[in-house]
């Protein structure tokens, strides 16, 4: 039996129950996979047999996260810099 408290995953329509310090941290909140704290991009679905959470995404409907947001701008940091004179 773990020692840590569970935690609801934070994903909207996620049943699952996790440990609090294995759970995925995004932002602050706790999410059960990837799939969840990413919103199930194009319907990645929730690791769990009995969650079906990713059937609330809509198809076609865009969900940009923080760590979407972040991984864009390390892409593009180098080439969003002004030219040197």
């Amino acid at each position: 039996m773990s020692s840590h408290p569970s935690v609801q995953c934070a994903c909207p329509d996620c049943t699952c129950v996790i440990d609090e310090h294995q759970g995925i941290d995004r932002n602050g909140e706790i999410f059960c996979s990837d799939a969840c704290a990413d919103l199930h991009p194009h319907g990645t679905p929730c690791p769990s047999e009995s969650c079906q959470c990713e059937s609330g995404v809509r198809v076609g409907e865009s969900h940009v996260t923080e760590s979407n947001l972040d991984e864009a701008l390390d892409e593009t940091f180098p080439a969003s810099d002004p030219i040197s004179p």
